[in-house]
């Protein structure tokens, strides 16, 4: 029997098809610092980042200004893709839905609207990948040279429009 040859080489893009190259330091985005989130749009996850570390506030500060009226939303300076989502939901809402229903049915707008917040950061640098298999998927990577402040000043660009949307 004959001995097997050695292992085949394996390319680093087939090994992690997903992962994406930090437009900082390029290295890959498990091998590197700079990453503040990544979104699979695609199924509406965050996917890792130094986000995860606050993703819970985070998420309940999204769902609460989703839930808002749009036009406090805008008077907040909260931005179109909030805006747009809150419309959706209070359409949702007036149709019979809860708000939790309402918030599940347009989840993944609340993360692409979280995408274009975490993008109004003029220092996070945005990368995506789109998937090449029938998957949908969409995957946005965001990297910033310090990811924990960015996330410091979305929780609190959050916080001020949920402040303003409740005491106008």
């Amino acid at each position: 029997m004959p001995l097997p040859g050695p292992p085949p080489e394996v390319d680093e893009d087939e090994e992690n098809p997903g992962g994406a190259e930090c437009p900082i330091c390029e290295k890959r985005d498990g091998d590197c610092d700079h990453l503040v989130a990544s979104l699979d749009l695609g199924y509406a996850e965050l996917v890792a980042g130094a986000i995860f570390a606050r993703q819970g506030e985070i998420l309940e500060l999204l769902e609460q200004l989703a839930s808002s009226d749009p036009d406090a939303l805008k008077v907040a300076g909260a931005g179109p893709a909030l805006e747009h989502v809150a419309t959706l939901i209070q359409a949702e809402k007036e149709e019979g839905a809860s708000a939790g229903d309402a918030i599940a049915i347009h989840y993944s707008r609340i993360l692409a609207a979280l995408n274009h917040v975490l993008q109004d950061d003029a220092e996070v640098a945005a990368t995506a990948i789109d998937a090449e298999s029938g998957d949908q998927a969409e995957l946005a990577f965001l990297w910033a040279e310090d990811p924990e402040g960015v996330v410091e000043r979305l929780v609190e660009r959050l916080e001020a429009w949920a402040q303003e949307v409740r005491d106008p």
